[in-house]
């Protein structure tokens, strides 16, 4: 209940202000999340490689930037002025979103990126400043806070993934769901923001608690000292405190140096030098500076920070796999019918003008009726569990972390990360068993592999990607390929071989849409392709000359090498839209074709019967998509890791953080996730091109070797944190 004081359950009423425009904040960035890479893949028509990159980038520097964000909040802005300043930069990335523009679309990657960067740090060192130092209500404060974080990324994938399959407007009706929620929780930020009270640095708690300081008061355990004795009382690592500003200097050091070697011997890994150059560079750096401004047992604490984020990074490389991978694996591997047999899948993809338009408000009561919907379930639905299964087994971890101590099993946070790793290793050690249930085979005859696919030395079907729309030159030809352009690509992890001794093409798992499509787009004839390419540009040009209308146009395009088999039906098209003239032989559109709309065309022209066994393949293989409740065990593993790590670490970084460089080491420990998404999105690139069993042994590997090390220097790393439990 509400006090004179102005608390309200016990708690300082500006919590439950920053409660729900977290909520509101985490709806907007996990509806993002959820919908962001299936988006690129099955709207843009990126391959997954591509879209990875996209996508690796996009979540790993909404976590750089809360480092900048968090010096020009405490050197200059305040949290309050930076917090208002992300959430209107967020709220117009989203809205930008539901632009189909590829221009418009990176500018809006832009607008959220830097709009989280002012938000996020200032948000969780708020609720840190809510409370006096030694104030036993933090962790509960942090533990709602948490809450907050997961109401939010609970409901936004159930809701922007309804919105963008029941509505005509797709994808961008999610992402501007996800802008009305950033708006709400600025409007609830604004409306109510006196509640918000501040306590000045250094204040100290004055309840019964700080009575026992002495004896392990404020939560922080047996030995515990305030910041100021921190400043004076000996390190327990004297050498290595004393050199850890100057090695922390040569590691960022080496950083920059490796990025620029990678960038100059590399170039096809450009992209992965800049984040080790600029993004560990720049760690490494900060890193030294606040260690140069504190001393003894205090720089033991910061220290003991980023000794445990080494293995937290570990952890949110495979975590993170929820939206990139492990979305994908969603989307085509998994049988999302809970209660009813799935109907066999249709193998033309569904035209443009099919169902019936509504007004706007019966658009959105269709996408909201799909928010219950359960066959089937929408794929970024999948990314809810994980909340929901935190707001089930949160009050357990609780109970736990109280009851143990009292039975002689006292847990230090090392430990509880690394038995947070542990677990979520153990979640990809599953899917490892998912994938030998879906790894079945399903077979079709095939006279000969056509033109633009081959065989490799372990009969495996492999193939070059046909070009996008602004490549000038289809490259068809293998011994007409670039030398940097002669990687050929496989799919399903070369699961898909062709027996030319049998005639007999062998898929083994599951053959999605994406996947048959970029196999079947490698055998367009050149001349079909330089046909549909010219006939594309011709719309935009129109476009242009109607002064940016894309609706109306007036473009035909004579096709005189008609390939055989040719059927608009694979296409997608709405006649309205474009269509193709039988008794003149032309292409004609009332629309501008954007590179998404190529790609589709290309499909009415491929090899008809290398699309006749690939659609056998890819009916016959969907009986073998795993089960919902493989992804239900998963996502319950991993959020049992989650529950381990995540709220220990937040309110470890506020008990262990100098006041001075409160909100900067709250962005430092943010950083960690930084890497984490970059590992993510860098394995993400090459799920399709390896086995999946091998993809996800390599995750659990990694994640069991952390947690054993994790576990090793557990005590080494409790001493330096000096009394902090």
């Amino acid at each position: 209940m509400a006090s004179a004081r102005g608390e309200f359950l016990g708690h300082p009423r500006g919590l439950f202000v920053l409660f729900f425009t977290e909520m509101w904040e985490r709806f907007n960035f996990y509806g993002m999340r959820a919908l962001l890479m299936l988006y690129m893949v099955n709207y843009f028509l990126w391959t997954q490689q591509d879209a990875s990159r996209i996508y690796k980038w996009y979540t790993s520097l909404v976590y750089l930037t809360p480092l900048l964000g968090g010096y020009l909040a405490d050197r200059f802005l305040g949290n309050k002025w930076a917090i208002v300043i992300g959430a209107l930069l967020m709220a117009g990335g989203q809205f930008c979103m539901t632009s189909s523009n590829i221009q418009v679309f990176y500018f809006a990657l832009g607008l959220l990126i830097i709009g989280n960067g002012f938000f996020k740090p200032n948000m969780s060192t708020q609720v840190g400043r809510l409370y006096a130092a030694g104030d036993p209500r933090r962790d509960g404060a942090y533990t709602i806070f948490y809450m907050g974080i997961n109401l939010g990324a609970f409901l936004a994938p159930l809701v922007c993934s309804a919105l963008a399959k029941g509505t005509r407007w797709g994808y961008h009706a999610g992402f501007a769901a996800a802008g009305v929620g950033m708006l709400l929780g600025l409007a609830t930020y604004l409306l109510v923001l006196p509640w918000i009270k501040e306590l000045p640095p250094g204040t100290q708690y004055e309840g019964d608690e700080k009575k026992d300081k002495k004896k392990g008061g404020k939560g922080g355990g047996a030995g515990y000292m305030s910041e100021e004795e921190a400043g004076r009382a000996p390190s327990v690592m004297p050498r290595l405190s004393r050199a850890a500003p100057v090695l922390l200097v040569a590691l960022g050091c080496l950083a920059v140096l490796t990025g620029v070697v990678l960038w100059v011997l590399a170039p096809a890994s450009r992209d992965n030098a800049v984040a080790l150059g600029v993004g560990g560079g720049f760690a490494a750096f900060m890193a030294a500076y606040i260690c140069s401004r504190i001393r003894m047992a205090m720089r033991d604490r910061v220290l003991a920070i980023f000794a445990v984020a080494v293995f937290v990074v570990c952890f949110w490389g495979a975590f993170e796999q929820a939206g990139n991978a492990m979305n994908v694996f969603a989307d085509k591997d998994t049988n999302c019918y809970v209660t009813q047999t799935p109907p066999t899948p249709s193998v033309f993809p569904p035209a443009d003008e099919e169902r019936e338009k509504g007004t706007v408000f019966q658009e959105l009561a269709r996408g909201f009726t799909e928010i219950f919907q359960i066959n089937p379930m929408t794929a970024p639905s999948f990314q809810a569990i994980n909340p929901f299964a935190i707001f089930v087994l949160a009050p357990l971890f609780a109970w736990l972390w109280t009851t143990l101590p009292r039975r002689g099993i006292n847990l230090s946070i090392p430990a509880k990360m690394a038995s947070g790793v542990f677990m979520n290793g153990l979640a990809f050690a599953l899917m490892i068993w998912a994938i030998q249930v879906e790894s079945q085979p399903s077979q079709t005859a095939l006279a000969a592999l056509p033109p633009g696919v081959r065989l490799d030395a372990d009969q495996r079907v492999v193939f070059r990607d046909a070009p996008s729309l602004d490549d000038a030159q289809g490259f068809a030809d293998f011994s007409s390929v670039p030398a940097d352009l002669k990687k050929l690509a496989v799919v399903t992890g070369g699961r898909l071989k062709y027996d030319a001794t049998q005639q007999r093409l062998t898929m083994t798992g599951v053959l999605s849409d994406a996947d048959r499509d970029r196999l079947l787009r490698a055998t367009v004839p050149d001349a079909y392709l330089e046909a549909a390419r010219r006939f594309a540009k011709a719309s935009d040009e129109a476009k242009q000359a109607a002064g940016g209308k894309g609706q109306g146009l007036a473009v035909t395009a004579a096709l005189p090498d008609v390939p055989p088999g040719f059927d608009m039906r694979y296409a997608g098209f709405a006649p309205s839209k474009v269509r193709y003239d039988e008794q003149n032989h032309a292409l004609a559109a009332t629309v501008a074709l954007a590179d998404r709309d190529y790609k589709m065309l290309l499909l009415a022209g491929v090899n008809p019967q290398f699309r006749a066994a690939l659609n056998v393949l890819y009916v016959e293989s969907a009986r073998f998509k795993v089960g919902v409740w493989w992804l239900f065990a998963f996502y319950v593993l991993c959020t049992l890791g989650e529950l381990c790590l995540s709220p220990v670490g937040l309110s470890m970084v506020s008990k262990l953080a100098p006041a001075k460089f409160a909100t900067m080491l709250m962005g430092m420990w943010l950083l960690t996730s930084f890497f984490g998404n970059f590992l993510a999105g860098l394995a993400g690139e090459s799920w399709g091109a390896v086995h999946p069993t091998n993809y996800f042994l390599v995750i659990a590997a990694v994640l069991f070797g952390a947690s054993a090390l994790c576990f090793l220097v557990t005590r080494k790393v409790v001493s330096m944190m000096h009394g902090v439990n």
